[in-house]
């Protein structure tokens, strides 16, 4: 180009000022077909005849022709493009959900004050909104690897029912039935989770980390350590060995393997100073790889006599409770706590004698009948127990335990996923085909429901899902109140060691009243959130029913599906504490009521500072709880609440079908019907 011509601003501002034409030009061509928009509130009236908009877009043409000239005749390259559409599509996306969550009643009061029922309801449609919109983000943003018909073909080695997931996928995207995605996903979620989760109690000292070593052909795990109090190992099967830890206000960090004990052992986390929250340890075991994962969790000691609550700390998604003790001790309180604690949650439990090669044969049968007699007589209930030994020479112990109790139980377990997966799917069959049905049908011919009925399930649901949206204030309001329970926590404590010294004088651990009255004053918080939540879970699973008996849906939840994943609380971890506090003799002269006092104001110098830290950081794992489990029940919900919505409007819309589109159903229909046939055939 001649040294006269544009120089390079020139240039550059040319060439965006002929973008920023061609942008218009498509900004007209956009209005030109609002005809085939699907906008629900179009902003355009056409008023161009089908002649005239061919020939504008003739003239659009020309211009778009007139502006690659122009940057060609300059010699200006033509910039390519550089903005990928999935990530356009997500900042529209963000936007979206911006403008959704402003629409919640924090918000709106800005506006003038909202009565409780219409904060419901805002809450209810903002959910609603933003639930839809994360969807459709999170379809765009995903991985191949979360792509449903690759998952579809990773498993076409689990069973007869993945032919028909294949199909219904086919029909769910050719038919434009997205609602029923999260449904099929959620199924695809349980075909793939091989998982069998051990959690493993016992005492301090009982052998419990030699055990695991020897069943997973390992030395791994730390022996002869002392655990610190709330920490336990989750071990799962992983190609390459490491070590993940989860800590406090951290993102999760992989280790190597040997770096275990820095985590889970007292000498290299003393009170639990690093605030570790999980810890998983993953290995190439064989034991490991069909899916089964041990917990070696925390000792007994400090564990069971927190009660049930804190128990079920250490059981989420727990298949089996194993209890382990030493063969020459006997069942103590807190081994049979933990037996009746695993019974009440409906988990199947072993005992195992650990050290069993150290009795004879005849010593061995002795010692299982008086084990098994004492928990008939203390607990009613029928216990298998199994000798095990982590010795080389008696490693027939172990094997025959894993192999003649967890083989069976396993293999049970995944045959009852089956059914439950085949239910499901069959379920979701009759759901895709009512969707299908319902637009075959014109709207006077749909009398089974009325545009009464329609606004009462939405309104419904409508409800539920403004409560979910609640749920995440209670939250904050709960976990707020628990930060701030330092003082009246200690206030009570003062006061039931005041009782204790009048009833029984000096020989009482003071540390022990105190902690365990904090930690109940906690619990009793805490607790309340998981009563909101069980509360939110059974008002949800109602909500989703009653729609879908409405609808006449087959796919609906279980029982227990909204509640059986909240059992996983949080404990309270006071870290290594220190507290000397004697009887004030000279207080107590002074009458029980100025005892308190001085006894409060000893405990907030001495250990005060120590109680409001960890009550802050629990605080945060309790939130962090709470936003797991309102998630999960929103996943849930949504994946059924999305296809009763979806059906409600079809119902309540036009259905104008083109020969075409009416042809493609019905050969769904049929395909869906022949899936049927076959399986029917081979049951």
């Amino acid at each position: 180009m001649p040294e006269e011509s544009l120089n390079s601003n020139h240039a550059r501002r040319l060439s965006v000022t002929c973008r920023h034409i061609d942008k218009l030009l498509g900004d007209m061509e956009s209005a030109l077909r609002v005809s085939d928009s699907k906008k629900a509130f179009p902003e355009y009236l056409l008023d161009i005849t089908p002649a005239q908009r061919r020939v504008i877009e003739d003239h659009i043409a020309r211009i778009r022709a007139q502006l690659i000239r122009v940057l060609d005749g300059q010699g200006i390259e033509r910039p390519g493009a550089s903005i990928p559409v999935s990530r356009s599509l997500h900042t529209v996306l963000t936007f979206v959900a911006i403008a959704a969550e402003e629409l919640q009643p924090k918000y709106m009061r800005g506006y003038g004050e909202i009565p409780p029922a219409a904060a419901i309801e805002l809450n209810g449609i903002a959910a609603e909104l933003l639930s839809l919109s994360n969807q459709l983000d999170q379809y765009i943003t995903r991985g191949a690897g979360e792509n449903l018909q690759d998952r579809l073909l990773r498993l076409e080695q689990a069973g007869d029912e993945v032919a028909l997931l294949r199909r219904l996928e086919a029909i769910i995207t050719d038919q434009g039935l997205v609602e029923f995605r999260s449904i099929l996903s959620m199924i695809l979620d349980r075909l793939e989770d091989k998982s069998f989760e051990i959690a493993i109690f016992g005492r301090v000292s009982s052998g419990k980390s030699s055990l695991l070593n020897a069943t997973l052909g390992t030395d791994v795990l730390p022996v002869g350590v002392v655990p610190i109090t709330a920490v336990p190992t989750r071990i799962v099967y992983g190609e390459t060995a490491a070590v993940n830890v989860w800590c406090a206000n951290r993102a999760p960090e992989q280790f190597e393997i040997s770096r275990l004990a820095e985590f889970v052992a007292e000498q290299g986390n003393p009170g639990n100073e690093k605030h570790v929250t999980r810890v998983v340890l993953q290995m190439s075991a064989p034991r490991l790889r069909d899916g089964i994962a041990f917990v070696d969790t925390p000792g007994l000691g400090s564990l069971a006599t927190r009660g049930a609550a804190e128990t079920l700390a250490y059981l989420p998604r727990c298949d089996l409770g194993v209890v382990l003790i030493d063969a020459g001790s006997t069942l103590t309180p807190d081994d049979l706590r933990t037996v009746q604690t695993l019974y009440e949650a409906g988990i199947p439990a072993n005992v195992l004698l650990s050290k069993a090669d150290l009795l004879s044969a005849e010593d061995r049968g002795q010692v299982i009948e008086y084990v098994k007699d004492h928990i008939r007589s203390e607990l009613n209930l029928e216990i298998q127990v199994h000798p095990v030994s982590a010795v080389p020479s008696a490693r027939d112990l172990l094997n025959d335990w894993f192999e003649n109790d967890i083989g069976p139980l396993y293999n049970r377990r995944q045959e009852l996923k089956v059914r439950s997966i085949r239910r499901k799917v069959g379920a979701l069959q009759q759901s895709v085909e009512a969707a299908l049905k319902v637009r075959l049908r014109p709207k006077r011919e749909n009398p089974e429901i009325d545009e009464e009925q329609i606004r009462s399930v939405e309104a419904r649901l409508r409800q539920a899902s403004g409560k979910l949206q609640e749920a995440n204030s209670s939250l904050r309001r709960i976990g707020s109140e628990i930060a701030d329970l330092g003082s009246p926590a200690l206030w009570k404590a003062a006061a039931a060691l005041v009782e204790s010294w009048k009833r029984g004088g000096q020989e009482i651990d003071a540390q022990r009243v105190v902690l365990d009255t904090v930690n109940a004053t906690v619990q009793e918080k805490s607790a309340q959130l998981r009563d909101i939540l069980a509360a939110l879970g059974s008002e949800v699973h109602q909500s989703l029913r009653s729609a879908a008996e409405v609808l006449k849906q087959a796919d609906m939840p279980g029982d227990g599906e909204f509640s059986s994943f909240l059992r996983e609380m949080p404990v309270l971890d006071f870290g290594t504490v220190t507290l000397i506090v004697n009887r004030p003799r000279m207080a107590f002269l002074l009458g029980q009521g100025f005892a308190k006092k001085w006894t409060a104001r000893k405990l907030a110098r001495s250990v005060g500072p120590h109680i409001v830290r960890a009550l802050h950081a629990y605080r945060q794992l309790v939130e962090a709880w709470g936003d797991r489990m309102i998630s999960q029940i929103r996943r849930r919900f949504d994946a059924y609440a999305n296809g009763y919505r979806a059906q409600l409007e079809r119902l309540a819309g036009p259905h104008e079908l083109s020969s075409e589109q009416e042809q493609a159903i019905r050969k769904s229909l049929g395909a869906l019907q022949r899936e049927r046939e076959v399986i029917e055939a081979a049951s």
